[in-house]
């Protein structure tokens, strides 16, 4: 367990090295707002004086704070070391203050303004305990002098930025002769840790409190509550700081502050600075030990992330033949856009939503498939349209029965809306192309954007290709859905059968409110109707066959008769400029009947054939459009790419492969370094 924190102060080192912060290392955080002691806390955590001091902003950069507790048989028995100066000793506690600052002003200049990148300071000692600490710039709430005007906001994101991590825990530091309501550390640390449980609270100054009060309850726990809870300490005094009175003298005079006061006595063994050090040690070793499994995890995976990505985008020496590497990476993109379509994936994404050709079966079914069955069974067609469609096609005569111009007419009206979704399927199955198109990771491609973007366009410009055909198709499947209107299909109703569902239904409505003797005279009425009906229907069609049976008779003419003129004339109405059919409320029963009846037979036929287009038009995409660009896509590619005029241009690396490169190789560096420090770690368990 010793070498816990000294392994983890490590992997801080070598995460500094970088700009990104690839790991959440497990830390304490230490956030409290100016003047809150929590410098002092520091120093007499160490035992030196080491930290700036001054009015308003003295911490302006996060100082990353690493302690380890050793002693030294031969050379300085304290010392430091900065990070941005490793072979440099200090053995002088002011000049680390000295470098502290002037580190700060080369970063963050001189205006008192701030910067959220770290200083990183390591402190040998044999009075110290094995420690990391991360002391960031005091919560402020009004800037002061040449400072930014919004320092404030800069400082809450910089906090937030390091205490929302999940491995950090928080040291909230706040003066007990201040109200703990408004304590400005406990309400940032409880926004990212509301239950209180990687929360530590330290109270300052508890000896400067008004006389006759104390924070015992808040001590105890009664009144805030924290899981690692809260420990009581006190700091130099500003006399004891001019006068130079050493830290290790504090630590007597609070030991016997905490010992002989009234209330606190009983609490004596929690509070004090040693308790504190030595509470924090524990806390922290504790916690890498929770995490410890976790950050070996996300060290192999990043690691091997890493040495993946960049095999994928190569050294930059000069490549043995390019022609065999074009093969290859369009053999690459050919097999997974294949793969793609064909639901025969590796992808992670699979698994949280439908991908590729799952996408396209979507499409044909959810989509344009709930579409058609939701179209109206007549196809939109309203009374009116069937009742002037009907008249229109009986010319001058009135019709006993429903006549078939009329019916093909509105069977073909209905077959014609079915024409602009089934080409609109077509396009959302394009887009599902492309957007399988520009989803497909072929790792070499990162490193050849140019040749990325042809392959794309070669591919786009195939599939714009294979739609225009496969519109044309479709269209055709309408025509010839409209070019014969098969009332001999096997699922068709039929004239006979509509007559005999209608009169049932007709002779059930008039069940429900006649008697039984009526309802049977009123069934055999409309028998005998029907049979009218169909004898008409024969007599008609029969008529039309025989051209003999039109002849023409010569009829002598009446006697003229003599008209009486009355003695007041009568004026008809004058035909309108539009002449409407009647409404439902005044049209007669065979009229009715005669509506009813063409609308049943639309249903039947406008079923089959939605049935037909169903079935045929995602065939005819998949034909066309998909299976097609499958087939043809590398052979396209080859065609289009392979010529040694586009190999330099095709192959010519992306301006920014070089700087990548570069950081892929220290990320490697910094995971394989981290990889070899937590091996160190052989048993972590108590």
């Amino acid at each position: 367990m010793d070498n816990l924190i000294p392994v983890i102060n490590k992997l801080q080192d070598v995460i500094s090295t970088v700009e990104s912060n690839p790991l959440d290392l497990p830390q304490i955080v230490v956030v409290g707002s100016q003047s809150s002691g929590k410098s002092s806390v520091l120093e007499s955590i160490v035992g030196r004086d080491f930290l700036p001091r001054g009015s308003g902003i003295v911490t302006r950069r996060p100082l990353i704070l690493q302690l380890y507790n050793k002693t030294s048989s031969q050379g300085p028995k304290e010392w430091g070391e900065f990070s941005h100066q490793p072979s440099v000793k200090y053995t002088d506690f002011n000049e680390i203050r000295k470098e502290i600052e002037v580190d700060t002003e080369r970063i963050s200049g001189t205006n008192k303004g701030v910067s959220d990148k770290p200083i990183s300071l390591r402190i040998y000692s044999p009075h110290v305990v094995n420690l990391t600490l991360v002391d960031l710039p005091g919560l402020t709430k009004v800037p002061v002098g040449d400072q930014p005007k919004d320092i404030s906001i800069q400082i809450h994101k910089m906090v937030l930025n390091y205490i929302e991590k999940p491995n950090s825990i928080i040291l909230a530091v706040t003066p007990a002769n201040s109200d703990i309501a408004n304590s400005d550390s406990l309400k940032l640390a409880q926004q990212v840790d509301p239950q209180g449980n990687r929360t530590i609270g330290v109270l300052t100054k508890l000896d400067i409190m008004d006389r006759g009060t104390d924070c015992l309850e808040v001590l105890q726990g009664k009144i805030y509550h924290l899981k690692l809870g809260f420990i009581g300490v006190i700091n130099r005094s500003q006399e004891d700081i001019i006068k130079n009175v050493p830290i290790s003298e504090a630590r007597r005079h609070e030991d016997l502050f905490f010992q002989n006061h009234p209330s606190y006595r009983q609490v004596a063994a929690r509070c004090g600075v040693s308790f504190l050090s030595k509470s924090l040690n524990k806390i922290l070793m504790n916690h890498i030990r929770d995490t410890l499994p976790e950050l070996r995890h996300k060290v192999n995976t990043s690691l091997t992330a890493a040495r993946n990505e960049m095999s994928a985008i190569g050294d930059e020496t000069e490549i043995p033949s390019k022609g065999a590497l074009l093969l290859n990476i369009i053999n690459s993109f050919v097999q997974n856009y294949n793969n793609t379509i064909d639901g025969r994936l590796s992808s992670e994404s699979s698994t949280e939503e439908l991908y590729g050709g799952a996408r396209i079966n979507y499409v044909f079914n959810d989509v344009f498939g709930n579409f058609v069955d939701g179209i109206e069974k007549r196809g939109g067609l309203s009374d009116e349209i069937i009742q002037i469609t009907m008249m229109n096609s009986t010319g001058p005569k009135s019709s006993l029965f429903v006549p078939e111009e009329s019916f093909e007419q509105l069977a073909r009206m209905q077959i014609k809306i079915l024409e602009e979704p089934s080409l609109r399927c077509i396009d959302l199955v394009h887009d599902e192309l492309q957007r399988i198109l520009n989803c497909i990771e072929v790792p070499e491609l990162k490193r050849y954007n140019n040749l990325r973007e042809k392959i794309i366009e070669v591919v786009n410009n195939l599939l714009r290709a294979y739609k225009q055909p496969t519109r044309e198709m479709v269209r055709n499947l309408i025509q010839v859905e409209l070019a014969h209107i098969n009332t001999n299909h096997p699922d068709f109703i039929g004239g006979g059968d509509a007559i005999s569902k209608l009169m049932k239904k007709r002779a059930a409505e008039q069940e429900s409110i006649n008697s039984p003797d009526q309802t049977k005279r009123a069934l055999l009425q409309q028998q005998q109707q029907q049979q009218l009906l169909l004898q008409q229907q024969k007599k008609e069609q029969e008529e039309k066959r025989s051209s003999t049976s039109l002849f023409a008779k010569i009829i002598p003419p009446k006697k003229k008769e003599e008209v009486k003129v009355p003695a007041v004339p009568v004026y008809m109405d004058k035909v309108p400029q539009k002449v409407v059919p009647k409404p439902r409320k005044i049209r007669s029963e065979n009229e009715d009947f005669q509506i009813e009846l063409i609308e049943l037979l639309l249903k039947s036929y406008f079923k089959i054939v939605k049935k037909n287009i169903k079935d045929r038009v995602p065939k005819t995409i998949m034909h066309f459009m998909v299976n097609t660009s499958k087939e043809r896509v590398q052979n396209e590619l080859v065609r289009e790419l392979y010529r040694d005029d586009l190999f330099a241009s095709l192959l010519e690396e992306s301006d920014d492969i070089s700087q990548k490169r570069e950081n892929l190789r220290q990320m490697i560096y910094v995971f394989s370094q981290a990889q070899r420090h937590l091996n160190e770690i052989i048993d972590y368990r108590i």
